[in-house]
């Protein structure tokens, strides 16, 4: 018997050791979003579900939907910070002065669905050419499609917003509102739909998937669909936190983001909003007007100045904005 214990007790010892090195490293993917939203449902847990596959048990990645790690929408990236969580869906623009460069692709009319912005931001970003990224390994930097204006009161013209306060999400929407006529008034995405409700706002500048999510549809009947700017997005993650990943799990995070990230997420944000839009305009209480060639110039006659000022607030900012004029050309180009 002691001899027979002898001689198995070192392949148990071996098995444990094997099963504990088989664990698989557990990631946290926080999104203040509700798990059923769009993007959270279709996008990032079907991505998630793809890395851990990928990765043939190196890695776990699990979905903290609905603000579980963090309710604030301007505080996801914080949560990455002090590895509450190890990547999050946020948008750059929610830490001012950091990511800047990421604001090219508010400016109106510069980009028209969320597939070529977040190719051309994705190609940017790997070159290097945007500011603030240096210690994050970006699994995902896009953009979601332009925004258009939700009211309360009928949206067919440029003289209907006038006097007019919309809610903006960005100090560039800002400058649009006020291009436009309206009074801007910066409120958090939840919030928005409660705003119009009881008055405090008339209205939003948003994309579609933004009006369905948060209900928007619900309380803001009025629609004018004119590319007014999209907003940057980003799924980072602490480059320290992806250099301690064993070789497989890295391997699986590489072979699903970047380009493939962005192109997931791009066709997708424009599938939904594309749908969203439609729906709404079928609802009988809702009219969503499209934009014709005449008001769609006169809208960017007003707000021409928004991007010529933006272009010389900076000199790295007119560098950006040729770099990302001359990747979308390309993009646009079948490159």
């Amino acid at each position: 018997m002691i001899t027979l214990l002898r001689r198995f007790l070192p392949l148990g010892m071996l098995a444990c050791a094997g099963l504990a090195v088989a664990q698989p490293v557990t990631l946290k993917f926080a999104s203040f979003e509700p798990p059923q939203a769009p993007f959270t449902a279709r996008v990032f847990t079907a991505w998630a579900q793809d890395v851990t596959q990928a990765s043939n048990g190196a890695l776990k990645i699990e979905m903290y939907a609905g603000g579980t790690l963090g309710r604030n929408p301007l505080q996801q990236f914080k949560l990455v910070q002090d590895g509450v969580a190890d990547m999050a869906w946020t948008v750059p623009g929610y830490t001012p002065g950091r990511f800047d460069d990421t604001e090219v692709v508010e400016l109106p009319f510069i980009t028209r669905n969320a597939a070529e912005a977040s190719l051309a931001l994705t190609r940017l970003a790997a070159r290097n050419e945007l500011v603030g990224f240096a210690d994050l390994k970006l699994l995902l930097i896009g953009a979601v499609p332009p925004v258009s204006l939700h009211a309360k009161t009928p949206l067919k013209a440029l003289a209907d917003l006038k006097g007019k306060r919309m809610r903006v999400g960005s100090s560039i929407g800002g400058r649009i509102a006020e291009a436009l006529g309206m009074t801007p008034v910066i409120i958090g995405a939840p919030n928005t739909a409660e705003a119009i409700a009881k008055g405090v706002v008339d209205g939003t500048l948003a994309e579609w998937n933004f009006v369905g999510t948060f209900k928007i549809d619900e309380v803001a009947p009025h629609h004018l669909a004119v590319p007014l700017g999209g907003t940057a997005v980003m799924v980072p993650m602490l480059k320290s936190r992806y250099d301690a990943l064993p070789p497989a799990a890295r391997a699986a995070l590489d072979r699903y983001s970047g380009e493939a990230f962005a192109k997931r997420f791009g066709e997708m944000a424009d599938a939904l909003n594309n749908g969203t839009m439609e729906r709404v305009a079928k609802q009988p209480r809702n009219t969503v007007t499209r934009a014709d060639a005449a008001t769609a110039e006169e809208f960017r006659k007003a707000v021409d100045g928004v991007t010529a000022a933006w272009r010389a607030q900076k000199p790295r900012n007119e560098h950006v904005y040729k770099v990302l004029q001359a990747e979308l050309a390309r993009i646009r180009g079948g490159k």
